[in-house]
C-alpha cells in the first residue's frame, strides 16, 4: 500500500526565519496498516548561553574555558587582540621632560668606529607596551643601564617567525668638522644553536653634514627588521637581542633623546 505523508502546521507571519522559538510542524505518516504522529520543538543555532547576561548592541558571543558562551563587546575583543599582537617599547631621556638629552662624546679614538650610544632613561621615561607574550617571557624588556660599559640591549624573547618590528632613534649630532657623515645600525645577537652564530647588523647612513661644524644636526633613523630563525624565541631565556650603535667619520657629540621599538607579533 502506498505511503501517505501529511504535513500540517499553522503559519505565523510574525515568526522570524531563525527565531529560537520556531516550531517544527507536526508530521503524520500513514500506510494503512500503521500510523504515527510526532511533534517536536528545537532551538535553531542553539548555543549554551547564560540567559541572565545583559547583551548590548554590537556584542559578540565568545566561548569561555567551560564551553559556555558569554557576551563581550567588540571593542573589548579588538583590544584584547591588539594586546596580544602589537605594541611598543620606548626609552625616553629628560629631553622630553624639560631637561637635556644624553651625550656621548665621539673623540679621535672613536672616529670611524661603531660605538654604543649612552642613554640616561628619565624617571618616567620607560614605556613598556610590548605584546603580552613578550611581557610574559621577560618582565623587563632590556638589559643594561645605558652607560658606556653597560649599553641598552633590547630582548626579542616572546617573538616568533611571524614577528617584525621597526626601530627609531631620536637624536642630534654636533660635529667638530664640516662635511661629516653619521651612520646608524642595530647590532643583533643570535640565540644559541644557530649557524652562523656571529652577530649581524642592519645599517643606514643617517646624516650627511654639509652646513658647517658646531651645528645640531637632528636625525631620527628608522630601521625595520623581521624576526628570522636565528633571533626568534628558541627557549625560555634564549632568544635574539639587539642594540643601537653609531659611527661617525668626524669628532663630535651625540645627543640621544629616545629609543623606541614598534613591535608586531
Amino acid at each position: 500500500m502506498a505511503l501517505t505523508r501529511t504535513i500540517t502546521g499553522v503559519s505565523d507571519d510574525s515568526q522570524l526565519p531563525f527565531d529560537d522559538n520556531e516550531v517544527i510542524s507536526s508530521v503524520s505518516n500513514n500506510n494503512g496498516s500503521r500510523s504515527s504522529s510526532s511533534q517536536s520543538s528545537k532551538l535553531v543555532n542553539e548555543v549554551p548561553y547564560d540567559g541572565n547576561q545583559v547583551v548590548s548592541e554590537g556584542d559578540a558571543l565568545v566561548a569561555d574555558s567551560n564551553g559556555q558562551f558569554v557576551a563581550q563587546s567588540l571593542a573589548g575583543i579588538i583590544g584584547g587582540a591588539t594586546l596580544l599582537t602589537q605594541g611598543y617599547y620606548g626609552l625616553l631621556t629628560d629631553f622630553y621632560f624639560g631637561g637635556d638629552a644624553t651625550e656621548t662624546i665621539i673623540d679621535i679614538d672613536n672616529v670611524d668606529t661603531w660605538v654604543n650610544v649612552d642613554i640616561d632613561i628619565a624617571s618616567a621615561g620607560l614605556f613598556d607596551n610590548r605584546p603580552q607574550g613578550m611581557i610574559d617571557a621577560q618582565a623587563i624588556g632590556h638589559d643594561g643601564d645605558g652607560s658606556a660599559n653597560d649599553p641598552i640591549v633590547f630582548k626579542l624573547e616572546g617573538l616568533d617567525l611571524r614577528s617584525f618590528a621597526n626601530f627609531r632613534a631620536s637624536m642630534a649630532f654636533v660635529p667638530e668638522d664640516d662635511e661629516g657623515q653619521l651612520e646608524s645600525r642595530l647590532l643583533f645577537n643570535r640565540h644559541s644553536g644557530t649557524n652562523p652564530s656571529d652577530d649581524f647588523a642592519i645599517e643606514e647612513v643617517s646624516l650627511s653634514m654639509f652646513n658647517g661644524a658646531d651645528v645640531d644636526y637632528v636625525s631620527e633613523p628608522m630601521l625595520s627588521f623581521f624576526v628570522g630563525d636565528t633571533i626568534d624565541t628558541n627557549a625560555a631565556g634564549d632568544a635574539g637581542k639587539c642594540r643601537f650603535q653609531i659611527k661617525s667619520n668626524v669628532e663630535g657629540v651625540i645627543k640621544l633623546r629616545a629609543l623606541t621599538w614598534y613591535i608586531n607579533k
